[in-house]
């Protein structure tokens, strides 16, 4: 019989920022929490990403996901403010705005679309002219067309994020159980219906009432999980120093970005590479990036390269988030595959399935997000 080590109100599968952002929230509202993970906290996507908050450079149109990633960015101020007074913490949020150019003439097509929809929307966006960019970013490729400046879209370092949310989850009493394997779930039978018992970990079990699965490109290898069909997508990146004069703004090409850092590093990103569980840098994959960020800006290639590194995002079919009650199992809840948007959709994550855990209305209609839609 597997040994019984552990009896919460709420198990949360994967120590990512989603996952310890929701503990953290949960334990707030008085649950006990205890978070599974694989790993160590915050060493998988978390660690791996640019830490972009940017929703408008990142649309492709109106619609219910870039509601709730505009209002996850409107809750991030009070949410680092939060965790700044709860574990005294800087994590850098910054407020330059991003910047996104035009280098060639389908450029200019796709930042014209942009710029038309999200006006008519009523968004805050900026056309730049190349002198105006220039002297914004003097050290940006001289030959940019234009650019479109998006002064809500922030940057937050993520590295320093998920230090300060675990230290407040800690704070908090959430308790981790990392370099633990979530194995199955554990469901028991009640009438005709299928309820959440725990979760088999590393063969011990862990007991508790309501489960959510948080656990990222691995969601859908834990044993007896609805199927949602998350796969990983590998992400890979570059790091140098930054130029003089350094880059201020986060800076967006229809093929890559740069977001500088205030240790004086520049991130160069990204690749989408559906490559399986293998995450590793490829000569390919750095080429590629390195490739993107000379065009934005081609005194990247005199920078001394200070970090290489690859992460695996977690993506469902349709690449938007899976969020909300599981249709099959009762207490079971789904916080994953939120792809290119972990960072950012944290906050308002965390709010909404700490509203399912305690029996309160989601202030976002989860319709769009349900489990259900994906199930196979």
């Amino acid at each position: 019989m597997a040994e019984r080590v552990c009896d919460s109100d709420l198990l949360v599968i994967g120590g990512g920022l989603i996952g310890c952002a929701i503990a953290w929230e949960a334990a707030q509202r008085g649950l006990r929490v205890t978070v599974i993970e694989r790993d160590e906290v915050g060493g998988g996507a978390t660690y791996a990403a640019g830490g972009m908050l940017a929703p408008l450079a990142e649309a492709d149109g109106e619609s219910p996901f870039l509601r709730s990633c505009c209002r996850s960015a409107e809750l991030y101020p009070g949410f680092v403010a939060k965790l700044r007074d709860t574990v005294g913490l800087d994590v850098e949020y910054r407020t330059e705005g991003t910047i996104f150019v035009s280098l060639n003439e389908t450029d200019d097509e796709e930042l014209e679309s942009r710029f038309r929809w999200q006006r008519d929307c009523g968004m805050n966006i900026e056309r730049l002219s190349r002198a105006n960019l220039l002297g914004l970013e003097p050290s940006l490729n001289p030959e940019v067309r234009w650019a479109l400046l998006f002064p809500n879209d922030h940057q937050v370092n993520n590295r320093r994020l998920i230090k300060a949310v675990y230290a407040a989850a800690c704070s908090a009493g959430v308790e981790f159980r990392t370099n633990t394997n979530a194995e199955r779930l554990l469901i028991r039978k009640d009438g005709g219906h299928q309820v959440i018992r725990g979760v088999q970990a590393d063969g011990k079990v862990f007991e508790a009432e309501k489960v959510v699965i948080a656990a990222g490109s691995w969601s859908s290898r834990i044993a007896e999980t609805p199927e949602t069909g998350i796969v990983p997508i590998r992400g890979q990146m570059v790091a140098v120093r930054n130029a003089v004069p350094p880059v201020r703004h986060t800076i967006y090409s229809r093929r890559g970005y740069l977001v500088p850092r205030l240790d004086g590093r520049l991130i160069a990103g990204s690749t989408t590479e559906n490559a399986g569980f293998e995450c590793l840098n490829t000569a390919g994959g750095i080429s590629t990036v390195i490739t993107n960020a000379l065009e934005i800006m081609p005194g990247f290639a005199n920078q001394p390269i200070v970090e290489t590194w690859a992460g695996l995002r977690p993506r469902a079919a349709d690449h938007l988030p899976v969020i909300g009650p599981d249709a099959s199992i009762r207490g079971l809840i789904h916080a994953t595959g939120h792809y290119r948007n972990g960072i950012l959709l944290a906050p308002l994550t965390a709010l909404v399935v700490a509203d399912l855990l305690t029996g309160s209305s989601p202030e976002i209609d989860l319709t769009p997000f349900l489990p259900s839609r994906l199930m196979i």
